[in-house]
């Protein structure tokens, strides 16, 4: 039984780290202004010649993972993707820091 407790605390405290890892890369693109929110609830490239293909694939990783919880989300609440998405973009575009950039009506603007 304490080596089964070992084993879940061990492999917990791992994806802690890897998502406590992945935020902060993702919060680094966002300071550098290679990354910002998008007015549909996923995150996009703000500078296309200064994103690395690493930065590409965060940028993709981030939105699939969003997607899931999205239609996870719609699922239990009985909304539309679509719908969810509306409410997350609002949310995201809300606790956007100031000087991190949002796409709104097609244009990228720092906040």
């Amino acid at each position: 039984m304490k080596t089964l407790t070992k084993i879940t605390v061990t492999i917990a405290s791992a994806l802690l780290l890897t998502a406590q890892a992945f935020a902060a890369n993702l919060g680094q693109l966002k300071d550098e202004g290679v990354v910002g929110e998008l007015s549909n609830g996923y995150v996009g490239i703000v500078t296309p010649s200064k994103a690395t293909p690493a930065a590409k694939a965060l940028v993709e990783d981030v939105n699939d993972k969003r997607r899931q919880i999205y239609a996870d989300q719609a699922k239990q609440n009985n909304k539309t993707l679509a719908e969810i998405e509306a409410i997350a973009a609002r949310r995201n575009i809300d606790r956007t820091q100031s000087g991190h950039y949002v796409k709104l009506n097609g244009a990228w603007q720092k906040k």
